[in-house]
C-alpha cells in the first residue's frame, strides 16, 4: 500500500512506475483499481506507441450536429485519453474542458496538441471519483470511461458527476462498451497485472496493465442512468468506434 500511494502522489515526476513497484505490489487495490490506467498508459509510451486512433469519434461529431450544439457552448470530456475528440473540436473553434485521471496522457494530450499555448489549460489531470468542479457545461461526453468502474458506488458517482455538472438545459452523451446484452466483469484485483494487448495503431503486441472493465446490458445502464436522476433522450449501438465495438450510446439529459 505504501508503495502505491508513493506513486500516486508523485504522478507529476516522470519516474516509471516499476521505479516504485513490481507486480507483487498490486493485491492490496481496494478503490484504487481505476488507477491502473496510469500505469498503461506509462508502459505504451514506453514504448513510443499511441494507444487510441488519432480520429475523432464519429459519435461525438454526429451528436453535436444533431444537438445543435454550438461552438459558444461550454463543453466537458470526461476521460479524454490522448484528447482524439478534445484536439478536434480545440481546432473547431469550440470550448472544450477535457480530464482525464491520468497525467501521462494528459501530458500526451498537450504534446499532440503542439504545445498549443491556448490548449494548456484545456487538458487537466482529474479524478472524477474524489474531485469536483466548480463549473457547469452545457454538453458533457464521455466515451468508453463508465466500463472502467466496476465498484456499483464508483458508478454512480460517475453518473453523479455528469448530473451535478449539467447545466439545467445541458446534455451529455455517454458511451459504453457493450453489445446491450452481454456482461462481463473483471477482476480488479488483477486490474496492475500485465497482460498481452495488441496496440490499435499498428498491431504490435505489448504487455500492459489489465486495468478494469464492467460491460452491462440495456437494462442495466437505463436502471443506473434513472437511479442518478438523467433521463434517456436517444440510444443506440455504434460500430464506429475502433477500439470499443459494438459500445452502447446514450444521449440524456437532467430529469428535473
Amino acid at each position: 500500500m505504501e508503495k502505491r500511494e508513493k506513486f500516486l502522489e508523485s504522478r507529476d515526476n516522470t519516474k516509471r512506475e516499476s521505479e516504485y513497484w513490481g507486480n507483487d505490489d498490486f493485491n492490496d487495490i481496494d478503490d484504487d483499481y481505476y488507477k491502473a490506467y496510469e500505469k498503461r498508459y506509462q508502459q505504451v509510451y514506453k514504448h513510443n506507441y499511441l494507444w487510441s486512433s488519432k480520429e475523432p469519434t464519429p459519435d461525438v461529431i454526429e451528436t453535436i450536429l444533431k444537438e445543435k450544439i454550438s461552438s459558444n457552448a461550454k463543453i466537458l470530456e470526461l476521460g479524454c485519453g490522448e484528447g482524439r475528440d478534445a484536439i478536434f473540436l480545440l481546432n473547431k473553434n469550440y470550448d472544450v474542458l477535457a480530464v482525464d485521471y491520468s497525467n501521462t496522457v494528459i501530458e500526451k494530450c498537450k504534446e499532440l496538441s503542439n504545445y498549443n499555448y491556448n490548449y494548456n489549460d484545456k487538458f487537466k489531470q482529474f479524478d472524477i471519483i474524489n474531485d469536483t468542479l466548480n463549473d457547469k457545461f452545457d454538453f458533457i461526453y464521455s466515451i468508453a470511461v463508465i466500463h472502467m468502474f466496476v465498484n456499483k458506488e464508483h458508478r454512480n458517482k460517475f453518473y453523479n458527476f455528469i448530473y451535478s455538472h449539467l447545466n439545467k438545459n445541458g446534455i451529455a452523451l455517454i458511451v459504453s462498451m457493450g453489445d446491450g446484452i452481454k456482461e462481463y466483469k473483471s477482476d480488479v484485483t488483477k486490474s496492475f497485472d500485465d497482460v498481452e494487448r495488441v496496440v490499435v495503431n499498428n498491431d504490435e503486441k505489448i504487455n500492459i496493465a489489465t486495468t478494469s472493465c464492467n460491460i452491462v446490458n440495456w437494462n442495466t445502464f437505463e436502471q443506473e442512468l434513472l437511479n442518478n436522476d438523467l433521463v434517456v433522450k436517444r440510444k443506440w449501438i455504434s460500430e464506429k468506434i475502433p477500439e470499443f465495438n459494438p459500445a452502447m450510446c446514450v444521449v440524456v439529459c437532467r430529469k428535473e
